[in-house]
């Protein structure tokens, strides 16, 4: 058994297939009917497990919600890199990309998402893993927007932190909101509006703006 707190990693291929099955039946059932209405019963028929053998994994619901919401936030954060591909000096190009990357992978994801922001409106140790999965991506829109206004790119003047966290909100909202049928942007047009509003407000250059 896992020691509390304390998820036990697979050594061997069937563990590590046992302990998918169970993530992807967790996955499965917590955006099927919220966090409230499953048990490890339900994880443990559905991963086609004995409801011992849950226990060989994760100490509890929470914990195999903890991880799949560490898996999906990896994925997400991982798929929205924009890296290399483009250079520094190609600020708009760059903020684009990122936004496609991020509502590309905010929608595959959506469903999950939304159970941890239902959580984290209620239950304290939610609402930290909320702040916590934030943090990475404010501190990587930080790291950017300084490289910005080191080249003068971006207005200086501008706290990047702050300027990071209002601007990643912005987004996610909007990314939870798109997907809502009420809106009928296709997604270049998403994209578009998204890295428009994102451009000015740092002061990035018209010049470098698109026609």
């Amino acid at each position: 058994m896992a020691a509390p707190g304390q998820e036990q990693l697979p050594t061997t291929d069937r563990g590590r297939r046992t302990r998918a099955a169970l993530l992807q039946a967790g996955r499965e059932l917590f955006e099927e009917r919220g966090f409230a209405d499953v048990r490890i019963d339900h994880v443990a028929e559905r991963a086609g497990v004995s409801h011992g053998t849950f226990y060989t994994w994760f100490d509890s619901k929470e914990s195999l919600f903890r991880q799949l919401v560490a898996d999906v936030v990896a994925e997400v954060f991982a798929s929205t890199v924009v890296g290399d591909r483009l250079p520094p000096e190609a600020a708009y190009e760059r903020i684009e990309a990122a936004n496609r990357l991020y509502l590309v992978a905010v929608t595959r994801h959506a469903r999950i998402l939304r159970v941890l922001d239902s959580l984290a409106d209620t239950r304290e140790e939610f609402r930290r893993l909320r702040v916590d999965v934030r943090e990475g991506f404010v501190r990587r829109g930080m790291e950017g927007l300084v490289r910005l206004q080191e080249l003068g790119l971006a207005d200086r003047s501008l706290p990047p932190r702050a300027v990071s966290s209002a601007l990643g909100a912005m987004v996610e909202a909007f990314a939870h909101l798109w997907q809502d049928p009420v809106e009928d942007l296709d997604e270049d047009a998403a994209v578009d509006v998204l890295t428009r509003l994102w451009a000015g407000a740092i002061g990035l250059p018209r010049s470098s703006w698109p026609d």
